[in-house]
């Protein structure tokens, strides 16, 4: 009986020693975030250039990314059995390196099977990479009793304005893809080892249980694991609508030059960035409930003002706006996820499912309904958030009380 007692607190002591600092562990999971943004930042920088050289058209490329999209919408019905096997630190640390290493395979492509392989390998890794963070991101907030999702939000945010900020600078020096993409992914896969030391190595649920190393349980979605992702769906016009539309209104609408609409969304970008860094606080101050509404109530304030009013200079301060409305929804719904009853990743496979599918067709719903020449690009936008934002509010609400 001492023996075994004896073990047990061993046993104990070494996972106890084996936590990484709450410092470290930030410091892991925002870096694991830079990294994650310049993977996807520097290859749709450099679409153009894999275009070319592999030799095919735009519209060729156009359907290789749906492709790729559309895996990764399926990958995100595997996100919660693969947590639950290998845990969410085997996940982050694997499918982050994969990840990175899919960048000069695509920068080499030559070929359109061998391109079309390589974005379907990176956006299944771009699936896994993300349920890992987010996993690992939520436990330690609910260790620490403080909300940290908003500010990893705002790191990814960071991390895309440098990834386009460095392919913009290493294009206009001559540097070609492939040369460019096989030393980033050397860079990026060089600061990822510094990001596993600092990974949590066990997860568990709100209710303080091991679920690591999960039964196989099967997956039975309840109304708040559907409510989730039903308002992860509808979160996503709030956040891509103004972000791929915002420079069609400013020219198309407007009749700027392509630097002022770049402006605008460079605008929506920066609210973005800024709403998250400051998210927790936000949380944390005025609650989840409040923000839930308060941040949607605010994006369709700030979308109506842009596409809604005749002016460039007006429509610059609603992306704004929208961008800072919006920025809180996606890491507050994240946190939720992980308070859902069930292994570690069940309400984040409903969150990414909705989240993938809405991001599959909003894009095209706007596009045929700004074509239409009756509509121009801001009504098409306003059609497509109002209705948006008020059933988010909905199931956002839904998914709290439940």
């Amino acid at each position: 009986m001492a023996s075994s007692l004896g073990r047990k607190l061993a046993v104990s002591l070494t996972e106890t020693a084996a936590v990484p600092s709450d410092r470290r562990t930030f410091a892991s999971l925002a870096l694991q975030s830079i990294v994650n943004a310049f993977v996807y930042s520097t290859y749709l920088a450099r679409l153009p250039d894999i275009r070319d050289q592999a030799g095919i058209s735009i519209g060729a490329i156009g359907v290789i990314m749906t492709v790729g999209n559309l895996a990764g919408f399926a990958g995100s019905f595997f996100t919660s059995s693969l947590v639950r096997r290998l845990g969410s630190k085997r996940v982050t640390i694997w499918c982050g390196v994969l990840y990175v290493l899919s960048l000069p395979v695509v920068g080499s492509s030559t070929s359109v099977a061998l391109l079309v392989s390589a974005v379907v390998g990176m956006m299944l890794m771009n699936v896994f990479v993300d349920v890992g963070v987010a996993v690992q991101s939520t436990q330690f907030s609910i260790r620490r009793h403080h909300p940290v999702m908003s500010r990893m939000a705002g790191f990814y945010s960071l991390g895309t304005f440098a990834g386009g900020a460095a392919a913009a600078w290493i294009m206009s020096a001559g540097f070609d893809v492939s040369f460019h993409l096989f030393v980033l992914a050397i860079v990026l896969a060089t600061a990822l080892v510094f990001v596993g030391p600092g990974l949590l190595p066990v997860d568990e649920h709100p209710d303080g249980a091991n679920r690591t190393e999960g039964s196989g349980s099967r997956w039975r979605p309840g109304p708040a694991v559907l409510a989730l992702g039903l308002a992860s769906a509808m979160a996503v016009p709030l956040d891509i609508v103004p972000g791929e539309w915002a420079t069609f209104r400013m020219t198309d609408d407007l009749g700027t030059s392509h630097a002022t609409a770049a402006a605008a969304y460079f605008m929506f970008a920066a609210g973005m960035a800024v709403g998250r860094l400051g998210g927790d606080w936000a949380i944390v101050r005025i609650g989840r409930t409040r923000v839930a509404w308060l941040g949607p109530a605010m994006s369709v304030a700030g979308l109506l003002t842009a596409a809604g009013l005749p002016s460039h200079t007006t429509a610059m301060a609603g992306f704004l706006v929208a961008g800072l409305g919006i920025s809180v929804v996606s890491p507050l719904l994240t946190e939720m996820a992980a308070r859902v009853p069930g292994p570690p990743g069940s309400g984040f496979r409903a969150m990414f499912v909705g989240d993938r599918l809405a991001g599959l067709l909003t894009p095209a719903a706007v596009g045929s309904l700004a074509a239409s020449s009756q509509l121009g690009v801001g009504t098409s936008m306003i059609i497509m958030v109002l209705p948006s934002a008020a059933l988010l509010v909905f199931f956002a609400m839904l998914s709290i009380r439940r």
